[in-house]
């Protein structure tokens, strides 16, 4: 038997330990969801992963798929959580031939405790390794999926130097009128972010499609500059 199967049962074990129903309650009214929790803070989780870590090595991509695959089908949330915990924390499997697995995950991503960590640390870093991946973010941002909306965006959002600004442009002008907030902040997370990149090259974008940006999308954008401003006022 896998080792995997074990390891997910310890964490499994520890959440249950560690839950309490008020706070799941509370998480799950907070984050208006259906998926069920155990109530596990943060910082609980993160314990209960470097327990599992030491209990069982995970020394193969093989493992490391099967891991992150039961954990996301798990039945409450915080698995989930831990399946981007353990994809996260091996960079060495982080790559085109995991891309099929954060595909599937993603697939499930109902909202942006889970979608945003996988899309941005998980998925967007195989893209930066291999660019013919671009071709997921043009299908996603004509999807009629508000996630593959968002994901389209925000999978640009740690490239920093190597992000690809006419893709990035293009989608952002082709999703321009989205009425989404949720695609209508991203945009403005990843123009915010590239920022400290290029200011020039954000600045000038905002202000050459000035008439195409939702007020919200600008905000996000420059809402480094406005703090600055008003703490200077």
């Amino acid at each position: 038997m896998s080792l995997v199967i074990p390891m997910v049962i310890f964490m499994q074990q520890h959440l249950v330990a560690e839950g309490s129903t008020l706070v799941a309650k509370k998480m799950q009214y907070d984050l208006n969801s259906r998926q069920l929790f155990y109530g596990v803070s943060p910082e609980k989780r993160h314990k209960i992963f470097q327990l599992a870590i030491t209990h069982t090595s995970i020394d193969n991509i093989e493992n490391y798929h099967r891991l992150l695959l039961w954990l996301w089908s798990g039945v409450y949330r915080e698995e989930r959580y831990l399946a981007l915990d353990a994809g996260e924390y091996y960079p060495e499997y982080q790559t085109l031939a995991s891309f099929d697995v954060y595909l599937e995950m993603l697939a499930t991503a109902d909202n942006v405790d889970t979608l945003d960590r996988l899309v941005t640390n998980l998925i967007g870093k195989v893209i930066q390794q291999d660019k013919d991946l671009e071709r997921y973010l043009i299908q996603w941002r004509e999807s009629d999926s508000v996630w593959l909306k968002r994901a389209s965006v925000l999978a640009h959002l740690h490239h920093k130097q190597h992000t690809n600004t006419t893709l990035l442009s293009e989608t952002i002008l082709f999703l321009a009128a989205d009425k989404s907030q949720l695609v209508q902040q991203a945009m403005g997370q990843v123009l915010n972010a590239y920022r400290d990149v290029n200011t020039a090259f954000v600045d000038n974008f905002i202000t050459n499609n000035m008439t195409r940006l939702t007020p919200l999308c600008q905000r996000e954008a420059r809402k480094l500059t406005m703090m600055v401003n008003n703490t200077v006022e």
